[in-house]
């Protein structure tokens, strides 16, 4: 059966029946950093900043009242608090229905069958990352339609996904955007078309659809804050 699992910024986990959750929506959504609907019988998916998948069996997180705390998930899956962050959360089952974008600190992207991570294995490498390299977005691809590659030095970068190409998880995947020597990759965003996506930046609000639709690979523009 359906029921919707909810995860806080502390990492403690649990699942609640789809009757508490339709009581409860308001405060499911807004006082929880990852919170969506699964099976009784599967699994969830946790993407880390070490390129890492980790698999939680839903059958073992707490399933009772809205209230109750829940789990740490370090306590029902590989995942170490102290050695990496999660990027994403998922439904394994759902990420079956969907490709997913990769896009690490050093600019390397790819879009992945989501059906690779029907696994068995309680942590299997999600990805290929280079030296010093770590997973700073993963993001499952439903509505979007562009990328829009954030740099610290405040290059924007905004690209049609269909420049991304598809690899196997396996693989280190392409580059995004051309980066200074001490540039790094620190935000991905996604635009859909006709759709208004603002973010704030620097104290004031930004339209990413306003910026200029480039290429993949190039250096974007320059954000005058």
């Amino acid at each position: 059966m359906d029921v919707f699992f909810m995860m806080d910024k502390f990492g403690y986990a649990r699942c609640v029946d789809m009757a508490t959750y339709e009581r409860n929506k308001e405060a499911a959504l807004s006082e929880n950093k990852y919170a969506f609907v699964c099976k009784n019988t599967g699994k969830i998916c946790v993407f880390t900043n070490k390129g890492q998948l980790h698999t939680i069996k839903v059958s073992d997180l707490p399933f009772g009242k809205f209230r109750d705390k829940g789990v740490p998930i370090d306590n029902v899956s590989n995942y170490n608090t102290a050695e990496e962050e999660i990027v994403c959360v998922a439904s394994q089952s759902e990420l079956n229905l969907y490709r997913i974008v990769f896009v690490t600190k050093d600019s390397m992207m790819k879009i992945v069958d989501g059906g690779e991570f029907d696994v068995s294995k309680r942590s299997v490498a999600a990805t290929k990352l280079q030296d010093g390299d770590e997973i700073i977005s993963v993001e499952v691809l439903k509505e979007q339609r562009n990328i829009v590659l954030r740099s610290a030095e405040g290059y924007f970068l905004r690209f049609p996904l269909e420049e991304i190409p598809e690899k196997k998880k396996a693989a280190i995947g392409v580059r995004g955007m051309k980066l200074g020597a001490k540039d790094k990759v620190t935000d991905v965003d996604y635009t859909q078309n006709a759709v208004e996506q603002t973010i704030e930046y620097k104290d004031k609000m930004l339209e990413l659809n306003k910026i200029k639709l480039g290429k993949r690979d190039g250096k974007g523009v320059k954000v005058r804050a």
